[in-house]
């Protein structure tokens, strides 16, 4: 498989989302100048990610949504899906597990943790809580690949603990602090307010 710059891959991920909406629609056709209203950005950037993939469309005429979709799909995804664990069922937590994006053929958040014994045993969007002392057994059984962290600060490292010994090599951290993990394991962190104050910023200039 071609190994395409991170950029390309986000762009080409919201596609996939841009084009799940107009199926909904039950629109059949689109092309790369409509996906750019839809998205914001131009038609010619569109035509030059699309074109990485195999020979998909038709000039004057477009592309069949749904073929381009499974097309991006298999082509990033190569048939897989994305199994979630989530550490934190609190506010933040219950938020992420009620996000029905979550819950697609693609991405699936399979388990939840959490300290709390009121939450043990409960599910929410049909999700189960489980204790985090079960974490290692839970995660290897649901073959999980990415593990979501949202749990206070000061249990943040335990969180990641938990995961990089239940074999998980992908965390994302919406926790306000950072986390240490071995090298293999790649971390993405969400800070809200990192992220507004940096929009902010780049509104400035």
């Amino acid at each position: 498989m071609k190994k395409l710059p991170r950029k390309i891959i986000t762009r080409v991920l919201l596609y996939i989302r841009t084009l799940e909406g107009l199926l909904k629609e039950k629109r059949y056709l689109v092309s790369s100048k409509q996906l750019a209203e839809i998205t914001g950005l131009s038609d010619v950037k569109i035509r030059k990610d699309i074109s990485n993939f195999k020979k998909i469309g038709r000039p004057r005429i477009g592309y069949k949504t749904a073929d381009l979709k499974k097309t991006l799909e298999n082509y990033l995804l190569q048939n897989n899906t994305v199994h979630l664990v989530l550490f934190g069922a609190g506010n933040l937590g219950s938020a992420i597990l009620k996000y029905p994006g979550f819950h697609r053929s693609k991405v699936k958040l399979v388990a939840a943790f959490d300290a709390a014994k009121t939450k043990i045993g409960r599910k929410i969007n049909g999700v189960r809580i489980y204790p985090v002392e079960r974490a290692p057994e839970i995660i290897k059984r649901c073959h999980a690949d990415i593990g979501i962290i949202a749990v206070p600060k000061e249990h943040c490292q335990e969180a990641a603990d938990y995961m990089v010994l239940s074999g998980l090599h992908g965390i994302v951290n919406f926790a306000p602090c950072s986390i240490s993990v071995p090298a293999k394991v790649q971390v993405r962190n969400m800070d809200f307010t990192i992220e507004f104050l940096s929009l902010f910023c780049d509104m400035q200039k």
